[in-house]
């Protein structure tokens, strides 16, 4: 099978099992007083240093949590529930994450004013469009680092300048970018952030909230003592050692796989404008703009559920969208806000490559999706409709695509 979705589940790197299996067989709780649970603390907090390591951050300001779902709820919920007696507006975009814009969805109905502000048609947000919107009233700016949908990478270092001058709270949705993109918070001012690891070869059902010194945060879970009270709950230990195992194979490579990535990234967009007509691009074009494993587009007439089933057919797994709503009919809205039309967001798949894809890997998939769009057009009332109007002069939505 030739993997190509990679941003819904990456493989566990085989040094990261290795260094999970022990605390599978060994009983160990961090909160023991005995031996195993001083083993389990040690294993802990230098997973823990390896993360900080990884991410530019001190190790007391990590906290592991069960996945970035849940430290993006806890950075969102906690910070606002701490900080609300200084105001009650957020600012955000429209192409969050669904665990971000419904974590603010809640927000609202606590008595929150949430912001969505304009984004271009690559899906970022102009970093002057935040400095106009701040007041005082506004406590948070939500704004992830990229896309999982379109692969946009947002301008973080400017918009957490104009934060920090504000005096406002940057949170920054980090798990589409972390181990596919450098992500250091020594030199990007970001008050918190989420990231999980698979991106670097790390397990599922582990994730870590960034919480820069000093910045008040409520809890969400509540129960025993552990992460200094953040997070409440037994630590997920073995998962935990892995993050930090991956975390720390991943420290210092990320810049060089992003290059060899975002050169295979190029060449399969080539070759596939090349075989296959008709074809929409979303997201910002390959480059320093973008996720450097990332490729979305749609083809006309097609619809994304029908190519992900035959492209799995023929050997090939991509995807008709983000794996927390790929199960959903209604299509992204990520697509919606960026001015996709009905019939194009149908049609989208995302092609995400992950660190052992190889150019025969994309020679092969090429082939393969070419054919796979030929077919199902050939059966695709859709496709012939959409030739008579490719014939006609384009109208107004179709600009830029």
């Amino acid at each position: 099978m030739i993997s190509l979705d990679s941003a819904a589940a990456d493989p566990v790197l085989p040094a990261v099992l290795e260094a999970m299996l022990p605390f599978f067989r060994e009983a160990g709780n961090p909160a023991s007083l005995h031996s195993a649970g001083a083993r389990a603390r040690e294993a802990l907090e230098r997973a823990r240093e390896g993360v900080a390591d990884f991410l530019g951050a001190a190790p007391s300001e990590i906290f592991f949590t069960s996945g970035g779902t849940e430290a993006i709820n806890l950075a969102i919920k906690g910070f606002y529930e701490a900080n609300r007696k200084r105001g009650s507006r957020i600012l955000c975009t429209p192409v969050e994450s669904a665990a971000v814009l419904r974590s603010l969805d809640w927000l609202r109905g606590e008595g929150a004013e949430i912001v969505q502000l304009p984004i271009d048609r690559e899906g970022r947000v102009d970093p002057s469009v935040i400095a106009a919107a701040l007041s005082p009233e506004t406590i948070l700016v939500c704004v992830q680092w990229a896309n999982g949908e379109t692969g946009a990478m947002q301008p973080i270092q400017q918009i957490g300048q104009i934060c920090e001058a504000a005096g406002t709270a940057l949170f920054c949705d980090a798990t589409a970018a972390a181990g596919w993109t450098p992500v250091d918070f020594r030199s990007v001012p970001v008050a918190l952030s989420a990231v999980h690891f698979r991106g670097c070869g790390g397990p599922v059902g582990v994730g870590a909230l960034y919480k820069r010194e000093g910045v008040a945060l409520q809890a969400q879970i509540h129960g025993g003592p552990q992460e200094k009270g953040v997070r409440a709950g037994t630590e997920n230990l073995p998962g935990i050692v892995g993050a930090g195992k991956a975390a720390e194979l991943a420290t210092g490579t990320v810049a060089a796989s992003a290059f060899r990535l975002r050169s295979l990234s190029d060449k399969l967009w080539l070759a596939i404008r090349a075989e296959v007509p008709s074809l929409h691009w979303h997201g910002p074009p390959p480059g320093e703009g973008r996720l450097p494993h990332h490729l979305a587009w749609s083809p006309e007439g097609v619809e994304g559920e029908a190519q992900v089933l035959a492209c799995d057919l023929q050997g090939a797994a991509i995807a008709a969208g983000p794996s927390c709503i790929s199960k959903s009919l209604r299509g992204s809205p990520v697509l919606r806000a960026i001015g996709v039309p009905a019939r194009l967001i149908l049609s989208a798949v995302q092609i995400t490559l992950h660190r052992g894809t190889t150019e025969a890997d994309l020679d092969s998939f090429c082939r393969i999706y070419s054919k796979v769009v030929e077919r199902l057009r050939s059966l695709s009332p859709a496709w012939q409709i959409a030739k008579e109007r490719l014939a006609s002069p384009p109208s107004a939505d179709e600009g830029g695509r």
